[in-house]
């Protein structure tokens, strides 16, 4: 007959560390995923927006320094500066040029990088924009994708309100 022995041996000094190393990982893990949750629950915002009757407006202030009006436009590949907002902002081209197809057509324009975007309690950090004419005074430029696509976004016409997430 075959005999088992339930002895308890004592843990090696490896196993204690690996327990160890799993037990601070975890942790890690779970604070890292509250500090997230508590940054996502931050970010709801809802802005009030103007209406043009077919277009949506927006204040938003670029790099902390520039408070302007925007034109909401979700088949903007990029944010837009007027050639005046870019002067105003002290901006400058980073060399690259970016070719849009616009409604006139395509065209060649230069590419800046704003350090942030903030439109309400939302901002966003190294948003990809060019410099064009794309716009009339008073508008300062357009809000687009490279910076909605950075939070789940909605327009509630009937609230008159942009919402980010």
């Amino acid at each position: 007959m075959t005999r088992y022995s339930f002895r308890r041996e004592r843990p090696t000094v490896l196993a204690m560390g690996r327990c160890r190393l799993r037990a601070v990982v975890g942790i890690v893990l779970l604070l890292a995923a509250a500090a997230r949750a508590e940054e996502w629950a931050r970010s709801d915002t809802e802005v009030a927006l103007e209406s043009t009757g077919h277009s949506w407006i927006v204040k938003a202030t670029l790099n902390g320094r520039l408070t302007g009006t925007f034109l909401i436009d979700t088949g903007a590949t990029f944010c837009v500066l007027t050639p005046d907002a870019a002067k105003r902002l002290h901006v400058s081209p980073s060399g690259d040029t970016v070719t849009l197809r616009t409604a006139n057509g395509t065209v060649q324009v230069p590419r800046v990088e704003l350090a942030s975007v903030q439109v309400g309690g939302t901002r966003a950090v190294g948003v990809d924009a060019v410099v064009q004419g794309a716009v009339d005074p008073p508008l300062d430029g357009i809000i687009g994708l490279s910076f909605l696509n950075r939070f789940t976004y909605a327009i509630v016409p009937g609230r008159r309100v942009l919402r980010l997430h």
